[in-house]
C-alpha cells in the first residue's frame, strides 16, 4: 500500500520549530523507591518541547526551542543544555516575574512512575505570540506545539495566533497531544503519573486547532481526549472528522499506528520490544526519531521505525532528554537489533551514546604547555562517524621521520621548520618559519597513499586525518596554487574585521577530497570569522597568538569562550560561531571542515540581523562621531 508523504517545504533552512515545555527534571537516582523516601534526584533538562528540541538535534535537525525561562539559575541551566545540544535559543524568551518549572520523578518499574509537577504560573507558559516573527516562521518547515500549551487561557490564545501565523507561512503544524491531566486541574496537584481523566473542556479545547494541523501524534489515551471518546476508534473517528492530517498512535511495545485520511487500514510499523526502565520521555524520544526522517522526506516506513527504535532506546535509560539517542546509535541499534534483539545491553552501545554526550559537552580543549615531542592527538575520530575527523600536533627534531597512516585522507600543514615531504616517488624539500608572515604550506593525500616526512630541522607539522575512500592525485600546496589568498573586511566598518584569509583547498580545487582546510590572521583587537555564521558540517578552529600571553574571545552561540595560546575548539554542527581578538595580540587560526555525504561545505549561514556588516555599504550605516 503506498502512503502519501508528508508535506513540507524543504527548501527552508530551519527544520523544526519546538514551542512549549522546557523544564527542569529532578530524576530519582534510587529505582524502586517512593518520591517521598528519595534522597538522590539527578538534574536533566526536560519538558515535551524541550526533549523534542534535543532530541532532534542529536538526530540531525536544526531546531529552534520556542519558549521562556525564568531569570534564575535552573533557567541558566536549561539554556546551557540547550546550547550544548546545539539547538538554536534565539526565539528563547526570560522572564523575571516567574521561575522555571520544575518536576520531581520517581521511578518504579515496570509500572509506577510518580511525577510531581512544581508549574505554577511557571516561566514556559509566558510565551507571547509577538515573541515570533512571521519572518522566522517564514524560514521553518515545521512547528510542532503541544496539548499542554493549550492548558491556560492565555498560552491557548497564544497557541492558536501562532497557528495561523504558522499557517500563513505555509509552515507545516505538528501537534504532539501531550496530556496530562493534572496541569488541566483534573487531579490532585501532586498526582502527576495519572496519564487519562476525561474530560469535555479539555476535549473542546484541543478539537479548537485539529483542523489546522497537518500531523497529529498521542497515545491511545491522548486520542481518546482529542476525540472526546473513552474509545480510541470513535476518538479517531471524531479526529477524522476534524482534520485531514495523518494520526500516528503510539503503542507502547506495539509501535505506533499511522491513520490516513482516504486509507480503511492504518499503517502498521516494526516495534522494538525491550526491557522496561524508565517511560517517562519515551514518547518525546518517538517524536525526535519521527521528525528526524520525516522533515528529511524519508518515507512513513523509515519514520516510524526511527521512531519505534529511538523511543525503545529511551526507555531503557535514565532521564528524558539525555537518553535520547544520537543518530549513529540509532542506525546502530536498528540496524543489529533483528539479528541481536538484546543489543540495547550492548556496552558498545552504551559507549557509543556516552561518547557523543561527552563529546557534546565540551567545545574548547586547552592545551596551555604546549605539545611535547612526538605526535599529540588533540581531537580524536569516532571509529563510529564517518563524518569525523581527527587533528594531531607532530613536532620531529632534526634527523626524525614520520609516516602518515594510509587509511585514512590526510592533510599535513607545516607550523614551522625545514622537512622533506616524501609522496608518490618524489621528494619535495619546504621550509617555514613564520606561520602568521607566511603563507601555508600543505601536503594533500587520499586513503591509500603511502606518505612521509623527514624533519631536517627541529619542526611542528599540524595533522587532519579523515575518512575517504574516494581516489586522488597527492598534492604540495604552497604560496603558488593556494585557492584563495583574501583581505577580508579590509575598507569596512574601519578595518574593525580585517583579517587575512589563506583558503587552501575546498571543493572548487579538490572535489574529491572530503576536506575544506585554510588559516586566518587576525590582526590584532580586531574581530575574524565575522559576521558570526553557521554551517551543517562539523569545523574545528586552532588557535596561536603572537605573544605566549595573548588571548582573545570566541562566541559559541550565545556562549563565551575565553580562547588563549594552543586552544583547539570543536564547532558543533549548526552552532553560530566568531571570535575578537585582544589589542596587541594578532591572531593564528588553522580552520577546517569536513564535508558531509551528499551536504559539502560551500558558503556559511551569516546570522541575518548582523549580515549587512559584510559589505562596504555598512560605512553609511554605522553610528560616527560628529565633528
Amino acid at each position: 500500500m503506498i502512503f502519501p508523504p508528508f508535506y513540507f517545504d524543504a527548501e527552508r533552512p530551519i527544520d523544526l520549530i519546538c514551542m512549549g515545555r522546557v523544564a527542569v527534571d529532578l530524576y530519582s537516582e534510587q529505582i524502586g523507591t517512593a518520591l517521598r523516601d528519595v534522597e538522590r534526584f539527578k538534574k536533566y533538562l526536560g519538558g515535551c518541547a524541550g526533549n523534542i528540541a534535543v532530541g532532534g538535534a542529536r538526530l540531525g535537525l536544526k531546531c529552534m526551542m520556542f519558549s521562556c525561562i525564568g531569570k534564575d539559575e535552573m533557567g541558566c541551566f536549561l539554556k546551557k543544555e540547550l546550547e550544548t545540544e546545539g539547538v538554536n535559543i534565539d526565539l528563547l524568551q526570560e522572564t523575571e516575574h516567574h521561575l522555571t518549572g520544575l518536576v520531581l520523578l520517581g521511578i518504579k518499574p515496570p509500572k509506577e512512575f510518580p511525577l510531581m509537577f512544581y508549574r505554577t504560573d511557571c516561566a514556559d507558559m509566558q510565551i507571547k505570540t509577538h515573541h515570533i516573527k512571521s519572518e522566522v516562521l517564514q524560514q521553518a518547515k515545521a512547528i510542532l506545539v503541544t496539548g499542554t500549551g493549550l492548558s491556560t487561557a492565555t498560552m491557548l490564545q497564544t497557541t492558536e495566533e501562532v497557528i495561523q501565523l504558522a499557517k500563513h507561512a505555509e509552515t507545516a503544524v505538528i501537534f504532539d497531544l501531550d496530556y496530562r491531566p493534572v496541569l488541566w486541574g483534573l487531579m490532585q496537584v501532586g498526582d502527576g503519573e495519572t496519564r487519562y481523566a476525561h474530560s469535555q473542556r479539555v476535549s473542546t479545547t484541543y478539537q479548537r486547532i485539529l483542523s489546522f494541523c497537518d500531523l497529529i501524534v498521542g497515545t491511545e489515551e491522548e486520542i481518546c481526549i482529542a476525540g472526546g471518546c473513552d474509545e480510541v476508534v470513535k476518538a479517531l473517528e471524531k479526529i477524522r472528522a476534524l482534520t485531514q492530517a495523518p494520526v500516528v498512535v503510539k503503542l507502547g511495545e506495539k509501535g505506533c499506528d499511522v491513520y490516513f485520511a482516504n486509507h480503511n487500514q492504518p499503517l502498521k510499523t516494526k516495534p522494538f520490544p525491550v526491557e522496561v526502565l524508565n517511560v517517562l520521555g519515551a514518547g518525546d524520544g518517538f517524536m525526535a526519531g519521527l521528525l528526524s526522517a520525516l522533515l528529511y522526506g524519508k518515507s512513513w516506513e523509515v519514520a516510524t521505525t526511527c521512531a519505534n527504535a529511538s523511543g525503545a532506546l529511551v526507555v531503557t535509560r535514565h532521564g528524558c532528554a539525555p537518553a535520547i539517542p544520537y543518530k549513529e546509535e540509532l542506525d546502530y541499534f536498528i540496524q543489529h537489533f533483528d539479528e541481536q534483539p538484546q543489543i540495547w545491553r550492548s556496552n558498545y552501545l552504551t559507549q557509543l551514546h556516552q561518547k557523543r554526550a561527552k563529546r557534546n559537552s565540551h567545545g574548547l580543549i586547552k592545551n596551555p604547555q604546549g605539545f611535547k615531542q612526538g605526535c599529540n592527538t588533540i581531537v580524536t575520530m569516532d571509529s563510529l562517524a564517518m563524518e569525523s575527523m581527527s587533528f594531531s600536533a607532530l613536532k620531529l627534531i632534526a634527523g626524525e621521520k614520520y609516516s602518515f597512516n594510509e587509511h585514512y585522507e590526510f592533510a599535513a600543514l607545516l607550523m614551522t621548520g625545514k622537512v622533506v615531504f616524501h609522496y608518490a616517488e618524489q621528494s619535495q624539500q619546504v621550509d617555514r618559519y613564520d606561520y602568521f608572515l607566511q603563507e601555508p604550506i600543505v601536503l594533500h593525500c587520499a586513503s591509500g597513499q603511502i606518505a612521509s616526512v623527514e624533519a631536517l630541522t627541529d619542526c611542528e607539522i599540524l595533522l587532519i586525518e579523515t575518512e575517504n575512500n574516494a581516489s586522488f592525485a597527492p598534492l604540495l600546496f604552497d604560496k603558488s596554487n593556494l585557492l584563495e589568498l583574501d583581505n577580508r573586511g579590509k575598507g569596512i566598518l574601519d578595518d574593525s574585521s580585517y583579517r587575512i584569509v589563506r583558503t587552501v583547498f575546498d571543493k572548487r580545487n579538490r572535489p574529491e577530497s572530503n576536506l575544506v582546510v585554510g588559516e586566518i590572521i587576525t590582526f590584532q583587537g580586531r574581530w575574524s570569522s565575522y559576521p558570526s555564521h553557521y554551517h551543517d558540517q562539523p569545523e574545528i578552529y586552532h588557535y596561536r597568538f603572537s605573544e605566549p600571553q595573548g588571548y582573545a574571545f570566541g562566541e559559541n552561540g550565545e556562549e563565551v569562550l575565553r580562547i588563549e595560546h594552543y586552544d583547539t575548539y570543536q564547532i558543533a554542527p549548526g552552532q553560530t560561531h566568531a571570535h575578537c581578538t585582544a589589542p596587541g595580540y594578532t591572531l593564528y587560526t588553522l580552520w577546517f571542515i569536513r564535508h558531509l555525504t551528499d551536504n559539502p561545505y560551500s558558503t556559511p549561514t551569516f546570522l541575518k540581523e548582523h549580515e549587512w556588516t559584510r559589505t562596504d555599504k555598512a560605512n553609511n550605516r554605522v553610528w560616527k562621531k560628529k565633528d
